[in-house]
């Protein structure tokens, strides 16, 4: 045999073993992929209360989906996914004979048959049970509700839609359907959840102003409870106003009939005639309330700050300022009457005091009331509003912006023990309440925050504080809300803030936020029977404050 000859057949034995490779690799692919699909799809629980399962790749189960649990026994149980993970498997070894006699190994090489173990995937978690299911209800499950082997499947839509609905004595609030669920399952709120403070976070971009709104307008229709939205971006003064039913039906899963959207448009405009927007009298309609206040629906501490007053450090100042007010007849005094004192105290502190407020450009501030009109705080005191739209965002600074923030909390905590319901709605709330107050007039609204969250439901004051900042917010403010609606954040920080604070969701149903798209949350607390992912549709009103439109970036023709 020449050179040649020697060069052809190790060329063929090489394309013999390329192809037994080939083979061997397509024959154990072939393999893997049956043994993947004959992974065991199943759950057991050991408690009554929570299962562990694992289920084939292919099942699509995300965390906080439902599933239905069957036992061998014919019981049958509600579920929902808590933990996720992939975990792989040793499998079965193969062994395969060779030919030996075919000569495709090289020269030294003898082999007459290889091993291989497949290693297969799978998925595996944990769950809780929401109930055991009969054809009349989904009941509460208990410690003996244990079971060894059981099978598990996605919960179809009617299923779902049974649990979401289920009993309450309470007006239930729609605001979406249900997330990973195969059709439509209707999400509503308890409406007796409210009488908690409520936490709603969600990044730029989210869809938080869009949901916000939603569940507003399902508490105006649904219940009696009196709301104060303390308004920074002017998101919600078109409260008030429906949309047309073309532009309502785009974000409707079930498009609304003409004769829909008119029925349910009169019955908002009843709901929404006690609703009053105040707006500074810069650019207020003749439809709007002038957003004002009086100097003397402040506290005395709040008057204090406002003048940048330090009792210790200017204290001659501090105490002409003390005097000044006390010589006033009542509380109802006007800026313009507190100038006018100090005008006519001839002494030297009150000079000094009048130059200050003009330096600080104090007399020019669109918020204060003149002498004889109408105050904000006016408005609180009566019965006849139902909701309180407080369009600070258009005011000329920050500090005007806390001041009527202030005489609001003030106000409210003030008069506690008339214990009227009320929410108090504040938007971009680490403004409001942060953890680390930048001036004294932000530390006098966190504290008063502070107080109403540790003490206000008693009396009847919740909260429910919006923000994309959660991290920002006081510590004991957050710590207090019982319900949560958490929406897209990327943020992995701010996420184990929260889990770290609020203990009713689970950190794994927390992370899902990551993945959120538009309108999407997971919510969890008093309103809700358990941790549910959802997506907000069916906003009715028109949404104000939104960005510019980007009209500009369109591709020139």
């Amino acid at each position: 045999m020449n050179d040649h000859d020697s060069d052809d057949e190790n060329h063929l034995n090489e394309q013999q073993l390329e192809k037994l490779r080939g083979d061997l690799r397509a024959f154990h692919d072939y393999l893997q992929s049956r043994a993947a699909q004959n992974v065991a799809q199943f759950a057991y629980s050991i408690d009554g209360r929570t299962f562990h399962y694992e289920a084939p790749l292919s099942l699509p189960i995300p965390v906080g989906s439902y599933v239905q649990i069957a036992t061998d026994d014919d019981q049958h149980y509600l579920g929902q996914i808590i933990t996720k993970a992939v975990v792989k498997r040793e499998g079965a070894e193969l062994g395969l004979e060779l030919d030996i006699q075919r000569d495709i190994f090289p020269e030294g090489v003898n082999m007459s048959s290889v091993t291989d173990r497949l290693r297969v995937s799978a998925l595996e978690g944990t769950g809780v049970l929401l109930g055991t299911v009969t054809a009349d209800s989904i009941a509460p499950t208990s410690n003996t509700d244990t079971f060894q082997t059981a099978t598990l499947d996605r919960a179809d839509a009617a299923l779902v839609s049974r649990y979401l609905a289920g009993p309450r004595r309470n007006a239930s609030l729609p605001i979406g359907q249900a997330l990973y669920v195969d059709g439509d399952a209707t999400v509503r709120l308890d409406a007796g959840g409210f009488n908690r403070h409520t936490f709603l976070c969600g990044q730029s971009g989210s869809g938080k102003t869009f949901s916000l709104g939603i569940v507003l307008e399902q508490l105006l229709l649904e219940t009696d409870l009196r709301i104060i939205v303390v308004d920074p971006n002017s998101d919600f003064i078109g409260l008030d106003e429906p949309r047309p039913r073309e532009e309502v039906n785009r974000f409707r899963s079930d498009p609304l009939s003409p004769e829909a959207y008119d029925e349910l448009v009169e019955r908002y405009r009843e709901a929404t005639d006690g609703l009053h927007v105040y707006r500074p009298k810069t650019v207020a309609d003749e439809d709007d309330d002038v957003l004002r206040v009086r100097f003397g629906d402040l506290s005395r501490t709040e008057q204090g700050t406002v003048l940048e007053l330090d009792p210790l450090d200017d204290r001659e100042e501090f105490n002409t300022f003390w005097h000044v007010l006390d010589g006033l007849d009542d509380r109802e005094y006007s800026w313009d009457e507190v100038q006018d004192a100090i005008a006519h105290n001839f002494t030297a502190e009150a000079r000094q005091l009048g130059l200050r407020i003009e330096n600080l450009g104090l007399a020019d501030w669109d918020v204060w009331c003149s002498p004889g009109e109408s105050s904000l705080v006016d408005t609180l005191d009566r019965s006849d509003w139902r909701c309180l739209v407080l369009d600070i965002g258009t005011l000329g600074s920050a500090s005007e912006k806390r001041v009527v923030t202030n005489a609001v909390l003030t106000h409210l905590w003030r008069e506690r023990n008339r214990r009227r319901p009320t929410l108090v709605v504040v938007d971009e709330a680490h403004n409001i309440c942060p953890q680390e107050p930048a001036d004294d007039l932000q530390a006098i609204s966190t504290d008063t925050s502070v107080r109403i969250a540790a003490e206000g439901r008693k009396f009847g004051l919740y909260l429910l504080l919006s923000t994309q900042r959660p991290g920002k917010i006081h510590d004991n403010i957050l710590s207090q809300c019982d319900n949560l609606l958490l929406m897209r954040m990327n943020s992995q920080s701010d996420l184990d803030h929260l889990s770290a604070i609020l203990s009713h969701v689970p950190a794994s149903l927390l992370d899902e936020a990551t993945k959120f798209g538009l309108g999407e949350t997971v919510l969890g607390g008093k309103f809700v029977q358990n941790p549910t992912f959802a997506k907000f549709e069916g906003r009715l009103s028109v949404e104000g404050g939104s960005d510019v439109p980007s009209t500009w970036a369109k591709r020139r023709e």
